[in-house]
């Protein structure tokens, strides 16, 4: 966080949680167990700054954000401050009926959400001034000076958005489950259920939500595979709730069902196997449909270049009071698919269990999961790569407005249409799948000591980079895919695939003192009694991440942050470089790839590059003092990372970028924390 030069004012951060709950069992009859319960939970937080008010000749007023190239920042906040409401209620009622080799559950759920995000809009202006305009000669030149240009009030753009960036968000979901655990045999159990969810999607209870229906316009891949014209077809835009459309800017699934197995075999006296599986439901991201915020009606922006700044009209303020929307206005346009079906997974696993002596256990097993409609970003106001300028190219030219369409006051329409800067849609046709085999190894706290070790070997694919990755230089991956009409090329590891993980626990005793081995009892008991030694030991090998370049240089109109493109591998050049060859300042063979020519994708596949692994090796060490039979007082010092192991987080990733595979960042060095607290 840089703090703004507005005295007393710098960016904030704050987090409220609150919860309530209330249950209640009844035992109905010998063999009926009913249990009801009652939730909610509430959580605000939110960053950022207000507007600041200044004393104008005694007067309190707002300032524009003033921004000087190479000079701190000044005046207002420039708006951005955010603050965010989420409410959860829930009732439950689960009935449990015990009938000879049956055990019946049953029950209904009924929860709902009110999710309210809202983001101050830059309603008082943002100017930029660079060097170029006080010598009225190019931005760019190397003439003139930033802060004559502020002085004279030569401003080379200025920005404005009106409007709450505002959801007021309710979503009620209802659900229902039987479920039937059949003991079969004595050493045999199975469990058989299904349960049913409803949940319509989000929906703004303010009608400032938009959406695009596409149903009545060729799809890009039909554009461009029979030649018809690009940059002229023009879906329909609809305010959510309006003109015929869902409020909830999609319409309800109501195909929820979740069947689930499970199986316990107890194949001899010390040996169990179990195995599951189910369908399990996701809602639609949250922050996804709040992006259908980000735009008109909730939200519209105004861009001017090469002003005057000067205080004369409506006080500070260059812009007029409310803003015109028609064709020739180009806005940003998102949409979720409006027949979209609901995500889910498909769980499955199966594990052997057996017990190893009196205290010991020792567990292989799989697990696996499918994730199957999730959700993706889809930029289809790209085009495909050419030569010619990519904005005629493109499939769609803006969008129609549906009949009948209300707008708020602030915003004036002319025409029926608008133009499109970047067209997003959010469509559920996502897929992902993990498969792990582990083996566990386990003793339990016995004679002062247990042990806990995992290992875990797995892989994770998406065809889909991560919805909610904020790319960007910083990130493993950008958001919308390279090609947005052909997802296939996006198929590779996911982000967070880590193919090899292996964690160890370990908590020891110290055989001294009371109920111990040895100094039992008087001063030496107090002193050498009541040690604990603990520790956890981690390895893993690392996280994938994308070779991408900077800039379009495939010319396809798009991108998120310039950052979309990537790399082509170079043959017989391998990415990876032996240990003894890697340093900070080059970590992978960076001549393993090359930028891919003018007007074409790169051929490099999504997250082929594999990070640097982890070794993290954190201690705890507890003294305990016992006061009173009820009251007990304890030291305590903990060290992370005790061996202050450099564990390299991110590499550079852009190839066309200065540092590239650089280590740019890494997980935090050895920390130290010390404690005490009263036990009673």
């Amino acid at each position: 966080m840089t703090p703004g030069s507005t005295a007393g004012y710098s960016a904030i951060g704050y987090a409220l949680p609150q919860n309530a709950v209330i249950g209640a069992t009844a035992v109905l009859t010998t063999n009926i167990v009913n249990e009801a319960r009652l939730g909610f939970n509430r959580m605000n937080y939110g960053s950022g700054v207000p507007e600041p008010f200044f004393d104008e000749n005694g007067v309190e007023t707002h300032l524009p954000y003033f921004k000087l190239t190479n000079y701190a920042q000044m005046g207002g906040e420039g708006g951005g401050a955010s603050q965010t409401r989420d409410n959860t209620f829930q009732a439950y009622d689960n009935v449990s009926w015990q009938h000879g080799r049956h055990l019946f559950k049953f029950g209904a759920e009924i929860i709902f959400f009110e999710y309210v995000p809202i983001t101050d809009p830059n309603e008082f202006g943002t100017y930029q001034f660079s060097s170029g305009q006080s010598a009225k000669a190019s931005a760019t030149d190397g003439t003139g000076s930033a802060l004559a240009s502020f002085l004279l009030g030569y401003s080379s753009t200025a920005s404005q958005s009106y409007g709450e960036e505002r959801m007021d968000g309710h979503q009620p979901i209802f659900s229902t489950y039987a479920q039937d655990r059949i003991r079969l045999l004595p050493n045999l159990t199975i469990d058989l259920g299904l349960r049913y969810e409803i949940a319509p999607p989000l929906y703004d209870t303010r009608g400032q939500t938009m959406g695009l229906d596409f149903s009545k316009v060729p799809t890009p891949q039909a554009i461009f595979s029979q030649g018809l014209p690009t940059n002229f077809y023009e879906p329909t835009f609809f305010i959510c709730g309006q003109a015929g459309y869902p409020k909830s800017c999609a319409y309800t699934d109501k195909k929820n069902f979740a069947p689930r197995f499970g199986l316990a075999w107890q194949m001899d006296p010390k040996t169990v196997f179990r195995a599951g599986g189910g369908i399990y439901y996701s809602l639609t991201d949250f922050s996804s449909i709040s992006r259908l915020t980000n735009s008109i009606p909730a939200n519209i922006a105004q861009t001017l270049s090469s002003v005057t700044f000067a205080p004369t009209y409506q006080g500070y303020n260059l812009f007029p009071p409310s803003l015109a929307i028609g064709p020739s206005t180009s806005v940003n346009l998102y949409s979720l698919d409006p027949h979209q079906r609901t995500s889910y997974a498909i769980q499955m696993s199966g594990s052997v269990q057996r017990q190893i002596a009196k205290n010991g256990v020792i567990e292989v097993g799989y697990t696996g999961t499918l994730g199957i409609k999730l959700q993706q970003n889809v930029q289809l106001s790209n085009t495909l790569p050419g030569p010619t300028a990519a904005s005629t190219r493109r499939p769609y030219l803006g969008a129609v407005f549906a009949p009948g369409t209300v707008f708020p006051s602030y915003i004036t329409v002319t025409g029926d249409s608008v133009g499109g800067s970047t067209i997003a849609t959010l469509p559920n046709e996502a897929q992902s799948n993990y498969h792990a085999l582990y083996v566990r190894g386990e003793k339990r706290f016995s004679h002062g000591f247990s042990f806990l070790s995992s290992f875990t070997f797995s892989k994770s694919i998406t065809d889909a980079p991560q919805f909610r990755n904020a790319g960007g230089a910083t990130g493993t991956e950008n958001s919308p895919p390279q090609n947005s009409y052909d997802l296939s090329a996006e198929r590779g590891l996911a982000a967070a695939n880590a193919k090899f993980r292996w964690v160890n626990t370990a908590v020891y005793a110290l055989p001294f003192g009371h109920g111990q081995h040895w100094a039992t009892s008087g001063m030496a008991s107090a002193i050498a009694g009541g040690w604990q030694l603990s520790g956890i030991l981690s390895l893993q090998t690392g996280f994938p991440s994308t070779i991408n370049l900077t800039g379009d240089t495939a010319n396809i109109g798009g991108g998120s942050g310039g950052i979309l493109i990537r790399a082509d591998p170079v043959p017989g050049q391998n990415a990876e470089l032996p240990a003894s060859q890697r340093t900070t300042a080059e970590w992978f063979n960076i001549n393993a790839f090359v930028d891919p020519p003018a007007y074409q994708f790169g051929t490099l596949g999504r997250n082929t590059l594999v990070g640097p692994g982890v070794f993290n090796f954190d201690t705890t060490f507890i003294k305990r003092f016992r006061l009173q039979e009820r009251f007990s007082f304890e030291i305590r010092a903990e060290a992370f990372n005790l061996f202050n192991t450099p564990n390299y987080n991110q590499v550079a990733r852009i190839i066309n970028a200065p540092g590239f595979g650089a280590v740019d960042s890494e997980l935090p060095m050895r920390e130290l924390q010390f404690g005490a607290k009263v036990n009673f």
